[in-house]
C-alpha cells in the first residue's frame, strides 16, 4: 500500500492508492468523519504499491501495475500528464536534484525531468540485473539502488 504525503505549504495530506486507483487530497485537522469538510478534491488516478513524491505544487508518481507515469495539480487534483513508461516499477519514485527516479523491477532507472509536462531525460540499466523491489535512495549526490542480489552506489567518484 502506497504511503501519503503532506505539504506544509497547502496544510493538507495527500493519498494514492489502495485497489481503486484514486488520488486524493485532504485537508489537515478536524475529528471523525471529515469526508464532507476536509475534502479537497478526488482524481481518477492511483497506485497499489508505489508513493507519490512532491515538487513545486505537482504531486508525480507511477502507477505500480501499468506503468503510466502521472502528474496532478496539488490545487485542484488536475492531470497534468499521463505517460506510459515501458516497464512497471513496485518501489516509489524519489526526487533529486530537479529529476524524477523510477526504478523499474527488470527494466532499469528511468529518469525523468521534474516539471508539469512529460519528459524522459534518461533510462540506465545494469548489467548485473537482479530485481529491484526497493526504492532508490539519494545522498550526498550519489544515487543508491538495491536489487535482490546488490547494493549500487552511482555518482561522480571523489
Amino acid at each position: 500500500m502506497s504511503s501519503p504525503v503532506s505539504s506544509p505549504r497547502t496544510v493538507s495530506f495527500y493519498a494514492i492508492g489502495g485497489r481503486s486507483w484514486r488520488a486524493i487530497a485532504v485537508r489537515a485537522g478536524g475529528r471523525g468523519d471529515v469526508t464532507d469538510t476536509h475534502r479537497l478534491w478526488e482524481a481518477k488516478a492511483g497506485a497499489n504499491v508505489c508513493s507519490p513524491v512532491i515538487h513545486d505544487g505537482y504531486l508525480y508518481w507511477v502507477r505500480d501495475k501499468i506503468a503510466i507515469a502521472y502528474c496532478l495539480d496539488l490545487k485542484d487534483g488536475k492531470i497534468v500528464f499521463q505517460h506510459r513508461l515501458p516497464e512497471p516499477p513496485y518501489a516509489s519514485i524519489v526526487y533529486g536534484d530537479g529529476k524524477l527516479y523510477v526504478a523499474t523491477r527488470f527494466g532499469g532507472t528511468y529518469v525523468l525531468a521534474a516539471k508539469p509536462e512529460f519528459e524522459q531525460l534518461a533510462h540506465n540499466q545494469v548489467e548485473e540485473g537482479g530485481r529491484f523491489n526497493a526504492s532508490p535512495a539519494i545522498a550526498n549526490g550519489k544515487l543508491f539502488l538495491r536489487s535482490d542480489q546488490y547494493l549500487y552506489c552511482i555518482g561522480a567518484a571523489e
